[in-house]
């Protein structure tokens, strides 16, 4: 059996080179019949902010909430399912679609778990690794608003999780134009798991 759900494709790689989250979520709203482009999402609704220097010591925001840096350039780096959330819902609420979607958030669950929206037509924006390779031990580190140290998990990447057949999941990849392309089952769902199993999705109201 093979299901995919019809979505746009958009390439991150020239323009937004670090927003795969962004760019999975346009494509998403896309999906869904909402005339939204990527710049608008990125400068209206995905809160972002840069990095600083205080006392010598660099500090930044906290990936859950804020994206770190600029989307656009190699100083941004990614962000979280909760900041996607709050862009998305800011997406919605000026595209006049809020009373049709309602944002879910699906941190937790398994790719397979979440084919239960590929079969009711909705993708799912979802957090793996850059070209599903394994996570390594390398972290990049500052310090968020109350001095906390902050660990980033690198080869961090977002796409849009659109199908699934018997061995394979298949995923809008906007990371150097890879298109619609299919992953393994087993390892889709390592990579997922290694970096937070983070998913985000619409419904219909």
């Amino acid at each position: 059996m093979k299901k995919i759900v019809s979505a746009p494709y958009i390439d991150q790689t020239e323009r937004w080179v670090n927003g795969c989250e962004s760019i999975s979520s346009v494509m998403l709203l896309q999906a869904m019949g909402i005339a939204i482009d990527p710049d608008t999402f990125i400068e209206r609704d995905l809160p972002h902010a840069p990095y600083w220097d205080y006392d010598g010591k660099l500090y930044g925001p906290d990936p859950y909430e804020v994206y770190p840096g600029d989307p656009h350039d190699h100083t941004g780096y990614g962000c979280y399912a909760p900041c996607i959330v709050k862009a998305l819902q800011s997406a919605l609420d000026h595209e006049g679609a809020a009373d049709a979607f309602e944002v879910v958030d699906e941190t937790g669950k398994t790719a397979a778990q979440l084919c239960e929206y590929l079969d009711a037509g909705m993708p799912v924006v979802f957090w793996a690794t850059l070209d599903f390779t394994p996570v390594p031990e390398e972290r990049d580190h500052w310090l968020l608003a109350d001095g906390t140290d902050f660990a980033w998990k690198c080869h961090e990447h977002c796409l849009l999780l659109v199908g699934y057949d018997d061995e394979h999941y298949w995923f809008n990849d906007p990371w150097h134009n890879h298109g619609v392309c299919a992953q393994p089952k087993a390892l889709v769902e390592d990579c997922h798991a290694a970096q937070g199993m983070f998913a985000v999705t619409l419904k219909r109201k």
